[in-house]
């Protein structure tokens, strides 16, 4: 149990939490930072992408259709009974759910 606690609080931990941050402004400057150098790009494709080829579907219903499969109402409705239902019928639900 005590090997459980010690991992615990390396993997939580402050130290953890500076790794990750440096990582990603590592990898920011690195990549000459993609998430602002791309953002005009993303929104072009996004919503100028209106034809799709015959049969198929356009990119922004591509990205609606992905949006719905991770956050449809069956997912929504297992959260909040989960919460609403509280301590182990939460996670009862949960797994129910999943």
């Amino acid at each position: 149990m005590e090997v459980v606690k010690f991992a615990n609080g390396i993997l939580w931990g402050k130290l953890m939490t500076w790794l990750l941050l440096g990582t990603g402004v590592f990898y920011s400057i690195r990549l000459w930072i993609p998430q602002f150098h791309h953002f005009g790009h993303t929104f072009k494709v996004l919503f100028g992408s209106r034809r799709s080829e015959e049969g198929g579907i356009t990119s922004f219903q591509a990205l609606c259709t992905g949006l719905a499969a991770q956050v449809g109402t069956g997912n929504i409705a297992g959260v909040a009974t989960a919460l609403v239902s509280g301590g182990p019928g939460a996670v009862f639900w949960m797994w129910v759910t999943a």
